[in-house]
């Protein structure tokens, strides 16, 4: 075959074995796809390893040694050191050559893959539809393998040939490991076709996808926050990878104080990032908390006892949340009148009186000596 066609339908099946189109796997692809006609001073890579074919050419036949199981061995063991970049770019030289050994068996020589043992393995059993290098056959295979690189090209642009299967069957599984891999590195949206489970009324809808749970999803839209088997009944769903973007994790504890200041300076650190909060909170007065509930929308905020929880919530839901309590507190704290009746003696604590009942007050915060203490 032509270099170019051995270039062409390397490309096009490393793309689809590996699931990668990155420049470095179709250039490797291609580069192992020139190496079975290394045996050859007249071809390609023949010409510019010109030594090297000669010497190969002298002593071995064409289509024997470098076609061979053995040649795709010995590269495979020469491209160890790009596994460092991964195992893909490892794997691309290799494979890129054994497709090649392959494609070549149906011409009309044939190939002997088992070498050293002379034998010429061939497909097809009518010599006269064996393919001729540089033959109208070949251009028809060129033109096949040309298309096949384009489909292959598109499906691992979005997404890669399992989210495609995903999307078209609607598989839960494969819905679940493609967002396992992706939602790191890219935005994720789900197509949810199905019901609303309070009325049954019919969903086809696109949404944003928040974050897993258990085997649902949390999602939104611009209307709310919905969790799939609670708020939604799925009957199939697909996953489609949106744009870059960066996930990360960060751990806030609040140790006696207000959440409220660090909530506002991580905002001010991501001013432009959707943030969201899953975590639990002591409160003094859980009472004073209303969070909203909708039975066509998922809690994100929910009350234990006097704990606050929170599950995948907006940063801004919390804040206010957060904001109202301390309002509320502040507001429904009556005004006190006291009479001291005895200043401080020892320099953070007083005594008050109001109507005939006396109270010693301590200040917070001050830790002044007694007034009898020797300085």
């Amino acid at each position: 075959m032509m270099a170019l066609t051995h270039g062409i339908i390397a490309a096009a099946g490393t793309t689809f074995f590996l699931g990668d189109s990155s420049p470095l796997i179709l250039g490797l692809s291609v580069l192992g796809s020139q190496l079975p006609d290394l045996d050859t001073s007249t071809s390609l890579i023949g010409q510019i390893c010109f030594p090297i074919s000669r010497w190969i050419e002298k002593r071995y036949p064409h289509r024997s040694l470098t076609h061979s199981f053995l040649a795709t061995i010995a590269i495979a063991v020469c491209s160890i050191p790009l596994w460092q970049l991964g195992w893909k770019y490892w794997a691309a030289l290799p494979l890129a050559h054994l497709i090649t050994c392959f494609a070549d068996t149906f011409t009309k020589q044939g190939v002997q893959l088992f070498f050293p043992q002379p034998v010429w393995c061939v497909c097809g059993s009518n010599p006269n539809r064996r393919l001729t290098t540089g033959g109208m056959g070949e251009y028809w295979v060129l033109a096949a393998a040309i298309a096949l690189l384009i489909i292959g090209l598109n499906i691992t642009s979005t997404g890669g040939l399992e989210l495609r299967v995903t999307q078209v069957l609607g598989l839960k599984e494969g819905t679940q490991r493609v967002y396992n891999t992706t939602a790191g590195t890219n935005h994720v949206y789900i197509q949810i076709e199905g019901a609303r489970a309070s009325d049954r009324l019919p969903i086809n809808k696109r949404y944003f996808v928040l974050g897993q749970s258990g085997a649902s999803y949390v999602v939104m839209d611009g209307e709310g926050i919905y969790k799939t088997n609670e708020q939604i009944v799925t009957t199939k769903t697909s996953i489609q990878i949106g744009d870059e973007a960066t996930t990360t994790t960060q751990q806030l504890t609040f140790d006696d104080e207000s959440p409220i200041e660090s909530l506002q300076q991580l905002q001010q650190q991501h001013p432009n990032s959707l943030i969201v909060l899953s975590g639990q909170l002591t409160v003094d007065m859980p009472e004073d908390i209303k969070p909203t509930i909708d039975v066509n929308k998922f809690t994100t905020l929910k009350l234990s006892g006097d704990s606050m929880n929170l599950e995948l919530a907006p940063l801004q839901t919390a804040q206010q949340q957060l904001k109202d309590l301390v309002q509320d507190s502040v507001a429904e704290a009556p005004p006190i009148d006291w009479e001291i009746v005895k200043p401080a003696y020892d320099g953070d604590t007083i005594t008050v009186r109001r109507n005939g009942e006396k109270l010693k007050v301590r200040f917070a915060c001050i830790d002044a000596p007694v007034i009898t203490t020797r300085i």
